[in-house]
């Protein structure tokens, strides 16, 4: 017959069934044997998923890094240097199912708060990266926005001069000074200008609004039509070509 080999604790929780069962179903000359009392608990086995036991599923199912925590507080059972089937054999034959089950239940809830820990500490880490950053967007923002303002400035600086009302006041000052009073012109800036708007007149059925972000279309003599941004492009266009 094949033998089991058990521990001093198996052994003397095996004795105290025996007696208990002796006393319970056996009469004054009758024996139980260590056989009968492994036949009775086998017989009497309960699998975990009928009885709602987790127990037996936690054991079975711990791994290898849980396994040494337990085994860090028990003696005689090394940390290392064996494999996890031995480790859990140990620890089971050591401690038992209800104890063994109790300590891996407490390593799992330690490494559940340490994550938990972990997990918040991280948050907090990411909402103040969050801050940092939009702080440093707020900056950058106002960098762009005041060199936006100045690049406005120095255009609007740039662009400042003598407008045309001003330089027909000044060939009104000077003709007034040599006595012969304003002459009319045709080659001054009015005269361009107007001109140029002249064009939009005539050739008002070559060109119309349309949409998007180019509104205007002018039509060329090739047949073609083209977008423009602006009033000034069409003019150019329509200079251009006709």
């Amino acid at each position: 017959m094949p033998e089991i080999t058990v521990s001093d604790s198996q052994r003397e929780r095996l004795a105290t069934i025996q007696d208990e069962l002796s006393a319970a179903y056996i009469d004054t000359y009758g024996h139980i044997r260590t056989t009968d009392v492994v036949q009775y608990l086998l017989d009497t086995y309960t699998p975990p998923e009928q009885r709602g036991d987790v127990s037996h599923e936690r054991i079975a199912t711990a791994e290898f890094q849980d396994l040494q925590a337990v085994a860090t507080g028990v003696e005689g059972v090394p940390g290392s240097g064996i494999d996890a089937e031995t480790m859990r054999g140990k620890l089971l034959s050591t401690l038992g199912v209800e104890e063994f089950a109790a300590r891996l239940a407490a390593v799992d809830g330690a490494d559940t708060e340490s994550n938990a820990g972990g997990s918040e500490a991280s948050a907090g880490d990411d909402e103040v990266d969050d801050a940092q950053s939009g702080a440093a967007d707020g900056d950058t923002e106002a960098e762009q926005s005041g060199t936006a303002d100045g690049e406005g400035d120095d255009a609007a600086e740039d662009t400042d001069g003598p407008s045309a009302d001003d330089a027909a006041g000044d060939d009104e000052t000077a003709s007034d000074e040599s006595g012969s009073g304003p002459t009319p012109s045709t080659d001054g800036p009015g005269a361009i200008l107007s001109a140029a708007n002249q064009l939009l007149t005539d050739h008002d059925d070559k060109w119309r609004e349309g949409g998007g972000d180019e509104p205007y279309e002018v039509d060329l003599p090739d047949g073609t039509t083209e977008t423009v941004r602006t009033k000034d492009d069409v003019r150019g266009l329509l200079f251009k070509h006709y």
